[in-house]
């Protein structure tokens, strides 16, 4: 789930970096006017946080929460994967945040965060086929649900919980279901990243060690990577916030954005060291790698607890280097990235302000799907002075 949603923790940091939009010389601008045939924009949910593509259906599926009253419903939302046309809509008993797949057995995972749990939903009917509980009772809710990885080759789901202690559970559906919970997993435990050919998981926060790295099957805790910057244990002392991550498995590099730095932390994830820092933006959430295309996306927010009124973008990074292609502005708030199973197509989502003293707020206003041809991008990117 690729939103802001540990709002408290964020608030406490200092967010600090902005990247103008520049060309790739840094003379003239570069924005979304050069890009605006390779793109799509659909104005058109409320509440939408994460994607997932359905090509078998030809669909995209975005789960929203248009509110946050107790007891209000949640939404699978199928729209037209080519030109984002609204097909139908699915109503969720609980509210819908991230999102998984597992392409292979026809499956969408919804993570409803406030009820620390599953909606497992067919991909091609929309029935609702059941709810797995994970998160326990706290107060008057649950442990929160965070970010949904899906092993489509054993149909493992794993999922996080960013408390201060941190939660990661493994879901075995071929085992009815059968779930383990690894406790203690680390300060803030957020980001998630798989890699098949390893069996292992990534799970980040913050804390001294950022990263944790766990055998995918048994559970076990094999590995940490830090950046050496926080050296006191708990919230006060970390130093750093990694929400969200991608793998590149072919270079041995795990890319983390950093909420409190606004930066992009490349790891070496064989020895576990930093070795790439890369300026984002205010409130970088974020990141994919498109291989096929050569280029890195990550988004920023660009608004902060001491800069509630400002405005995120897009950033553009060449995959090799992780130089700057682009930094687009995408007003309000770029959230959730989601990439095309042939890799030729990226989607975004981009919220509008809750708040009513920004100076983009719009009642009513609704949230944004944002549709890539990186074919066509690739070559404005590449064509640049």
């Amino acid at each position: 789930m690729r939103y802001n949603f540990t709002r408290s923790a964020l608030t406490a940091m200092a967010i600090l970096l902005a990247v103008p939009s520049f060309a790739k010389d840094g003379s003239a601008p570069f924005g979304l006017p050069q890009i605006a045939s390779a793109m799509l924009k659909q104005d058109l949910i409320r509440g939408a946080y994460e994607l997932v593509d359905l090509p078998a259906n030809g669909t995209l599926a975005v789960g929203s929460t248009p509110s946050f009253a107790k007891g209000t419903p949640g939404y699978l939302d199928f729209l037209d994967r080519n030109d984002l046309r609204a097909i139908r809509r699915i109503e969720l008993p609980r509210q819908a945040f991230a999102l998984g797949v597992d392409r292979e057995r026809g499956r969408v995972y919804v993570g409803n965060t406030l009820d620390g749990s599953l909606s497992v939903v067919d991909a091609a009917s929309g029935l609702l086929l059941e709810t797995i509980q994970l998160g326990k009772a706290e107060g008057e809710g649950f442990e929160h649900v965070r970010m949904i990885e899906v092993d489509e080759a054993s149909g493992r789901v794993f999922v996080s919980s960013p408390s201060e202690t941190g939660t990661l559970w493994i879901v075995t559906p071929a085992q009815d279901n059968k779930v383990q919970r690894i406790d203690n997993a680390g300060l803030w435990a957020a980001g998630l990243a798989f890699d098949p050919a390893t069996n292992r998981v990534f799970l980040s926060g913050g804390g001294i060690d950022e990263i944790g790295v766990f055998d995918a099957a048994s559970g076990e805790k094999v590995s940490a990577f830090s950046t050496g910057d926080s050296t006191e244990p708990g919230k006060e002392g970390s130093r750093h916030f990694f929400i969200n991550l991608a793998l590149d498995a072919s270079r041995s590099r795990l890319l983390a954005t950093d909420g409190n730095t606004g930066a992009l932390y490349v790891f070496d994830t064989q020895s576990g060291k930093v070795v790439k820092t890369v300026p984002i933006g205010t409130g970088a959430l974020d990141v994919i790698r498109v291989p096929e295309a050569g280029l890195v996306f990550v988004t920023y927010r660009g608004a902060s607890h001491d800069k509630p009124e400002g405005t995120g973008g897009l950033v553009v990074l060449d995959d090799e280097d992780y130089s700057l292609m682009a930094s687009l502005p995408l007003a309000a708030h770029p959230n959730s990235l989601a990439l095309a199973a042939d890799g030729q197509t990226l989607f975004l989502t981009v919220k509008a302000p809750l708040e009513k003293e920004h100076p983009l707020y719009r009642e009513g206003g609704l949230d944004s799907v944002l549709r890539f041809d990186l074919a066509k991008l690739g070559k404005v990117l590449r064509e640049q002075p």
